[in-house]
């Protein structure tokens, strides 16, 4: 979130069409919420039988043993107190659509206020949820929070470990302003356990180099705080993937973020897994100046999974894909202004 400078990101706008042959290529079906069709319009109910019809393009391989994603939601609260969360019954039902097509074993999600307003996107029967730490600071706070977490399938162990808080940036009198890590530990049969990290970090310093202004000054010094928890996986033998909002465009020349942490941890010692991975994110953007909402289509990454060598089967490379909304749905419904990345390893 956060992205009001249109310079700050590779960003093209377009008007949509509803009737674009291109609305059908990324369809999406609820097959866990089919109780909620009495919830919706007819209309809405017709956009999601027609999208049904090829909801099979995003599959997962047979081969995957564990399938994580990292979402940004943006603004997915209840409070109203935002004009990017307020959505209606028919938006949450598409958002629960797409979370239904992607279907992942892990999600580390990003700007969620509450584990309430989360169970109108993802099936509660299925997920647990764990909602950062940070969360308690502001449990009386009538303003919408952007709170990191994870959502894990149930039946999958999961051991809840404390925030990783020096992604705040901390000082001598208070806990930090910025986002916490969401830090959790899944147990695998037969395999390493994995140390997972939710994470946001600054916004504003897509590209700009870190001595430009002060947004890239605090994503610098977060990126050092996410080599010591890196470091200290490595040194502990742990394997560990790092999912979220990054808010850099990773995968440039000239990106300075990736070249800072393999700096600090050692190149192979962690890998990019979205280094490959093509954006063409369909989007709505609020414009605060003109107080109109744009129509833009994202086409580099901000979204990314890393994780230790030792994470993934180096003789299967884990397969990353960005889920991508139709034209039609971005159009029609309040949607959120990043798109799932999901990797199946």
């Amino acid at each position: 979130m956060e992205r009001k400078d249109n310079k700050e990101r590779n960003t093209t706008f377009m008007r949509f069409s509803v009737t674009d042959s291109s609305c059908v290529k990324n369809s999406v079906f609820p097959f866990s919420i089919a109780s909620s069709r009495q919830a919706v319009n007819t209309s809405a109910w017709r956009d999601i039988l027609t999208f049904a019809l090829l909801s099979l393009f995003f599959t997962h391989s047979a081969h995957a043993s564990l399938s994580i994603a990292t979402w940004n939601m943006e603004w997915l609260s209840d409070k109203n107190d935002m004009i990017q969360s307020k959505r209606t019954k028919d938006d949450y039902l598409m958002l629960k659509t797409v979370s239904a097509v992607i279907n992942p074993d892990l999600i580390a999600f990003q700007e969620v206020d509450s584990e309430d307003v989360l169970a109108k996107v993802l099936d509660i029967n299925e997920y647990n949820i764990y909602l950062s730490d940070r969360k308690a600071r502001f449990k009386h706070s009538r303003g919408s929070g952007q709170f990191t977490g994870w959502a894990v399938r149930k039946g999958i162990s999961v051991i809840d470990h404390p925030d990783y808080k020096p992604l705040g940036l901390p000082t001598f009198l208070s806990d930090g302003n910025l986002r916490y890590g969401a830090y959790i530990e899944v147990e695998r049969e037969g395999k390493p356990s994995l140390h997972l990290l939710s994470i946001h970090l600054k916004s504003g310093c897509f590209e700009t180099p870190v001595r430009r202004n002060n947004s890239c000054k605090k994503l610098d010094r977060q990126i050092e705080a996410l080599s010591v928890w890196i470091n200290t996986r490595t040194k502990l033998n742990e394997e560990f993937v790092v999912a979220g909002d990054f808010n850099h465009y990773l995968n440039d020349k000239n990106e300075w973020v990736w070249k800072a942490l393999i700096k600090e941890v050692g190149e192979e010692n962690v890998v990019n897994l979205t280094q490959n991975t093509k954006s063409k994110c369909k989007a709505r953007k609020y414009n605060y100046r003109t107080k109109r909402w744009e129509h833009v289509v994202y086409r580099k990454l901000i979204d990314h999974i890393i994780a230790s060598p030792g994470a993934i089967d180096v003789e299967i490379p884990p397969k990353t894909k960005q889920y991508q909304y139709s034209y039609h749905a971005v159009a029609t419904y309040r949607l959120t202004d990043h798109c799932p990345i999901l990797v199946e390893m």
